[in-house]
């Protein structure tokens, strides 16, 4: 079992830095962003979604903990919408090394907990067309398809 525990100072500064970084890489892969400038529209996204960082209303940022060892296995940020009745998952991370090991899964139900706790009653998502790994998670633990936006490149 994965539980959801609140990221603390030090793990978000690590975290942020990373995931801005990321974040723009898949931003560029996926033509939203011009790799010159994909940085800094990354960090002014990230800036405009927790403009408090760990303190952002709505918003709730975990470290991911394997029950059995108490390890560190991942991240998970969500925001819970004003109306607090749909959680939207805005980053989901596993590891490299702890990847293929079911805690993505394992994640996913943990998050299922918490919401039903919160009477969330609506989880959503947004994943990058390219990220075929996760497409197959999030339809394995129930998540279903609502929009499909297509791009060609000329």
């Amino acid at each position: 079992m994965i539980r959801l525990q609140p990221m603390q100072d030090c793990e978000y500064t690590l975290w942020i830095q990373e995931s801005i970084k990321e974040y723009a890489e898949e931003k560029t892969k996926a033509g939203n962003f011009q790799k010159e400038t994909s940085l800094e529209q990354a960090e002014n996204e990230f800036n405009q979604l927790l403009p408090d960082g760990l303190e952002s209303k709505d918003h709730y940022l975990f470290t991911l903990l394997d029950d059995k060892n108490q390890e560190d296995v991942g991240t998970l940020w969500i925001n819970v919408q004003e109306d607090g009745k749909e959680a939207f998952i805005y980053d989901i991370k596993i590891h490299e090394s702890k990847r293929g090991k079911g805690y993505g899964k394992e994640a996913l139900k943990s998050l299922d907990s918490f919401a039903r706790e919160k009477d969330i009653s609506k989880i959503s998502l947004h994943v990058f067309g390219h990220n075929k790994v996760a497409l197959s998670l999030y339809q394995n633990t129930g998540f279903e398809v609502t929009n499909v936006l297509m791009s060609k490149t000329l």
